[in-house]
């Protein structure tokens, strides 16, 4: 049974999560791969003047950066490159970090393990994808294509990662886990399940998390076996195995052509460990338009803000759904283009704090 309360539809039923069936829209417009993506051009991240020295040999390359100092400048390019698997060990200060340049040049993987370091203008292709671990990092204007891990994986803090372009990653485009992490201008596409547990676009745990302006799309559920496609989301978050998660603004985003779910937060320990009156998330502003029967699923998660996104898409039941116990919850100013019910939430979510809510 459904009874409405204001703009606010309340389920008596608890309703079912990520693990629930899959819907898919894949064959209509707002769900599924709408066809080949073109491989991007190369980003070039050398500096105006160029280079002192430039690296064109894989050892040479390594050794350039496993003798880095503070402020050094390490500039590789060359179709040599495109067998190395990169590892920066060596970092800089706050004033002088060490910077790793390309004009585009491919390599399989960077992976990074040290402090106040800078990735940029690289096409990361075909390998392990480019991981950061540690503070103070900045990975711009890099291609990240086909990785056979996540495209981008950061346990970081004080980190930016901007401009880039993620697409084909064997299981979520961009994953960050740390403190004030900023993930802004990016491209996220294609995302597959092949020997990962599933197919997302932006993944996101830790607190102090801007997730601005970019672009994620075209991550189907099609061509799997029944009981084997991903449950392909847009920006996912959950509570096990990961500290609590607060502090994030989800703003300014574009999802598009996603099978199921723009937002999906769940708990399976309420997200504990949010200090009193903080959101744990803010997801205001973004685009919709997925192949899901909800769009922006929040369960067992408490404490998140839901304002003035657009949602739209061709399987919509509902567009925002709170459920089995998402309390201190507030929806604000959405438009969902249709005439389903703008929010639902179970009795265990209430209360809710809604407004200005409406169809178009």
């Amino acid at each position: 049974m459904i009874r409405k309360v204001g703009l606010v539809v309340v389920l008596v039923s608890v309703l079912s999560g990520c693990a629930g069936t899959v819907e898919s829209g894949a064959a209509d417009p707002g769900g599924g791969v709408s066809g080949p993506r073109p491989i991007p051009p190369a980003q070039n991240a050398l500096p105006p003047g160029g280079c002192a020295t430039t690296v064109g040999d894989p050892a040479a390359a390594q050794h350039a950066l496993d003798a880095a100092r503070p402020g050094d400048q390490v500039c590789l390019s060359g179709p040599e490159l495109s067998s190395a698997a990169l590892k920066v060990t060596r970092g800089g200060t706050p004033a002088a970090p060490v910077r790793v340049l390309s004009d585009g040049a491919s390599v399989l993987g960077i992976d990074v393990r040290a402090d106040h370091v800078v990735v940029a203008g690289f096409t990361i292709r075909d390998g392990e994808g480019l991981t950061l671990n540690g503070a103070a990092l900045n990975a711009h204007h890099n291609n990240v294509l086909n990785a056979r891990m996540n495209g981008i994986s950061c346990m970081c803090s004080d980190t930016v990662i901007d401009s880039n372009v993620v697409d084909g990653t064997d299981g979520t485009g961009i994953r960050v886990e740390g403190d004030r992490i900023t993930i802004a201008h990016n491209q996220v596409s294609g995302s597959v399940r092949r020997a990962a547990s599933d197919a997302d676009g932006v993944r996101f745990f830790g607190t102090d998390i801007r997730i601005n302006d970019n672009t994620v799309r075209d991550i189907s559920g099609k061509g799997y076996p029944a009981d084997g496609a991903p449950h392909t989301d847009c920006f996912q978050t959950y509570d096990s195995d990961v500290p609590p998660t607060y502090g994030v603004v989800i703003s300014g985003n574009r999802c598009q052509q996603v099978d199921q779910q723009c937002l999906i937060a769940t708990g399976e320990r309420a997200n504990p460990g949010v200090p009193d009156g903080v959101r744990a998330i803010v997801f205001e502003n973004n685009l919709c338009d997925v192949g899901g029967s909800r769009a922006i699923a929040v369960e067992n998660y408490p404490h998140v803000e839901i304002r003035g996104n657009t949602i739209s898409g061709p399987n919509l039941q509902r567009g925002i759904q709170l459920s089995s116990g998402s309390v201190d919850s507030a929806v604000l100013d959405n438009v969902l283009v249709g005439d389903k019910a703008v929010v639902e939430a179970d009795q265990v979510s209430q209360p809710v704090t809604a407004s200005g809510n409406r169809n178009q």
